[in-house]
């Protein structure tokens, strides 16, 4: 078991990696694409990782889906006020406090949330599972963000070889 668990998280990695690359194309068809098998691999890493019966996986996918949506869209309008904001030569100190402002909004209304899909998730998954979603949530991240930062580093490293040629 411990084996298959290791060459799972093997083989999402590197299927992360890959969809990391993909991001990086302009396409916007396969950059959803790219999130939509990302976040299928997560989801099943989080199963894994939270020892899931297939009657739980079920109705923890179609949870964490929705969930994982509702979040989306709560930090959609601060992401855009950011983007819009490091776009922005001549930006006040009222466009940055707006755009703090609606971060704060959303990690309040994200706490609530997550506080209402705690309650659900309680409903069919133990405080363990629950505790171990969170752990492995953190862990998926961790590695997702290590994974783009070697690429960057690499990518540096790239061109400095092709700037000395």
């Amino acid at each position: 078991m411990r084996y298959m668990r290791k060459l799972f998280l093997i083989v999402t990695l590197i299927l992360t990696g890959l969809g990391v690359s993909l991001a990086q194309d302009k396409n916007p068809g396969k950059r959803e694409k790219m999130f939509r098998e990302v976040q299928e691999f997560k989801m099943k890493y989080l199963a894994q990782e939270m020892d899931l019966s297939e009657l739980q996986k079920k109705r923890f996918f179609e949870l964490y889906e929705e969930m994982s949506e509702k979040k989306k869209e709560i930090f959609q309008e601060a992401i855009n006020m950011d983007k819009a904001l490091k776009h922005k030569k001549d930006a006040s100190e009222a466009d940055y406090q707006k755009v703090t402002e609606a971060y704060s909004k959303a990690q309040t209304e994200w706490s609530e949330l997550e506080k209402q899909y705690n309650e659900q998730f309680a409903e069919f998954l133990t405080p363990k599972q629950i505790y171990k979603m969170r752990e492995a949530e953190s862990s998926f991240k961790a590695k997702l963000d290590e994974m783009k930062h070697n690429r960057r580093k690499d990518h540096h490293k790239s061109r400095e070889t092709n700037d000395k040629d």
